[in-house]
């Protein structure tokens, strides 16, 4: 069973609406019911918007979601209640703006793996809340600091000695309005993000996005092309090609031996039959491999294997 629907499609999101709102957009355009975002940007940021349809939608969870890049600029002397330009200004630096070198050196201190406070402002849950919510209400929640990795952070000047450009690639789950805010906290000045532009995720690239036109005539067909086939998404596993008859018990969702296995295999793998298609993921286990997600449908079924 296929649809012209089910597949990935990499947006160029604009700033102003919400993840949600390109989401709802997309649905109502293509008629699809199953859209979801695999990785949600703020209303002021642009860049790269990661949809999955139709039967992809299965596979959210697969997709890299890692390392993610982003590039914009970085304000300091201010400290907001969103570590962003669009929240409300709580401070002022009044002395002067940080010496170049010292940028450079605190940024480079930011590398690596470290724990990281999430904005009040943010989507992050606390006790089933998420804080935004209660920031809303004014109620001065701060969440626990996670795990999140730096992998890169470049800074470059501006003819503004208070605005600086970046560029980032980090791990999933790591906020840029943080990263600003500690920055500027290490410096003693503060400061945020003032703009901010996802450019990649993963192997994707929001060169290679769609940017929505402003009308919808003709936006349905423009999406349909775009989109890219369930046996294309990239996903963060190895293959394993299957016989048919095992295609058949894979879609039937039956454990069964496949000893021609590679040895250097183990865990989640992507199950494809011997044309390419993406029968689904499944667990191998030593030679067994048991079906978790199936995405196909097949007219035959065999009868049970013993494993």
């Amino acid at each position: 069973m296929t649809s012209g629907w089910d597949g990935l499609l990499a947006i160029d999101k604009p700033a102003g609406p919400t993840s949600h709102d390109v989401v709802a957009h997309i649905r109502a355009v293509s008629g699809c019911a199953r859209v979801g975002h695999t990785g949600t940007l703020d209303p002021p940021a642009t860049g790269l918007l990661v949809l999955l349809l139709g039967r992809a939608t299965r596979l959210a969870r697969f997709v890299p979601s890692e390392p993610k890049s982003y590039e914009g600029e970085i304000v300091f002397g201010i400290t907001t209640t969103t570590d962003d330009a669009s929240g409300e200004i709580v401070r002022r630096h009044d002395g002067p703006p940080p010496a170049p070198e010292a940028v450079r050196a605190a940024g480079r201190a930011r590398l690596g793996s470290q724990l990281q406070v999430p904005p009040a402002f943010s989507a992050r849950h606390v006790e089933g809340t998420r804080l935004y919510r209660m920031a809303r209400r004014g109620l001065a929640v701060e969440a626990r600091a996670t795990p999140v990795r730096v992998d890169a952070f470049e800074l470059a000047p501006t003819a503004d000695p208070l605005r600086w450009r970046y560029g980032v690639r980090v791990s999933a789950g790591t906020y840029v309005r943080a990263l600003a805010r500690d920055l500027g906290a290490a410096l003693g000045c503060g400061a945020v993000v003032a703009s901010l532009r996802r450019t990649a995720i993963g192997t994707l690239g929001v060169d290679d996005a769609l940017r929505l036109p402003p009308e919808d005539a003709g936006l349905c067909a423009l999406l349909q092309s775009r989109i890219v086939p369930i046996d294309a998404i990239p996903l963060g596993m190895a293959s394993l090609v299957v016989s048919e008859l095992d295609a058949d018990r894979f879609a039937a969702g039956t454990p069964f031996e496949h000893p021609d296995a590679p040895t250097s295999l183990a865990g989640e793998v992507a199950v494809r039959d011997g044309n390419g298609t993406l029968l689904g993921v499944g667990l191998l286990d030593g030679p067994v491999l048991r079906p978790r997600v199936v995405l196909v449908q097949r007219a035959a079924l065999p009868g049970p294997q013993a494993v």
